[in-house]
């Protein structure tokens, strides 16, 4: 398994895709996943805390959550979801106190996430990928191969899951199967959007960009 972390937390780009990436001066420890709600940014640490910097300035602070394998996040309203590799999958509701365990989600090696409209997906890494419908209820499984699923992210209605040691697929306009992309195999790690362009980092490589053709 891999969490692919951002080993310093030390990247962030002003003035979007231009200019280079500026350390913001945080502790080194196991970043993984990283998520948004308003202005708050929030990132987990592999079997430490989960840190939030508010506003968009200063520093990242410790939410004095449990030491879990917190990996992939992600955001539905105002709520915040954190999977746990080896664990289940917790959620801050309304953007306050504490991550609580999602109850009936099993034991898996939970990794990244996304929400498309009101479903929020979570890939397990050498699993299947799981959706939760509308926001409520358990993450069910959508019936795809067991892979090394490990980042996740959408654009437009279509879904994107990375696979570690494999390829990237999509799920078109939010059902169906996941299809392969065509990507040489690499240690394709977490994914996010920009615009109409898709990032995914490789661990130990480079970050790529992925600018689809409109549809």
């Amino acid at each position: 398994m891999t969490t692919l972390t951002l080993r310093d937390l030390g990247f962030l780009s002003t003035g979007g895709a231009s200019g280079g990436f500026v350390a913001l001066g945080q502790t080194a420890r196991r970043w993984c996943g990283m998520t948004t709600l308003g202005s708050d940014v929030y990132c987990s640490v592999f079997d430490g805390d989960i840190y939030k910097q508010t506003g968009g300035a200063g520093n990242f602070v410790a939410l004095g959550q449990t030491a879990r394998g917190w990996t992939g996040m992600t955001t539905l309203g105002g709520d915040i979801y954190c999977a746990v590799y080896g664990n289940t999958i917790y959620k801050q509701t309304g953007g306050a106190g504490n991550f609580v365990a999602l109850l009936g989600q099993g034991v898996r090696g939970w990794n990244g996430m996304t929400t498309l409209g009101g479903d929020v997906y979570c890939s397990d890494y050498g699993g299947d990928i799981y959706k939760q419908t509308g926001g409520a209820g358990n993450f069910v499984a959508l019936g795809q191969t067991g892979r090394n699923w490990t980042g996740m992210t959408t654009l437009g209605g279509d879904v994107y899951c990375s696979d570690y040691g494999g390829d990237i697929y999509k799920q078109t306009g939010g059902t169906g199967n996941f299809v392969a992309l065509g990507q040489a195999t690499r240690g394709w790690g977490f994914m996010t959007t920009l615009g109409s362009d898709i990032y995914c980092c490789v661990e130990y490589g480079d970050i790529y960009k992925l600018s689809p053709p409109n549809e």
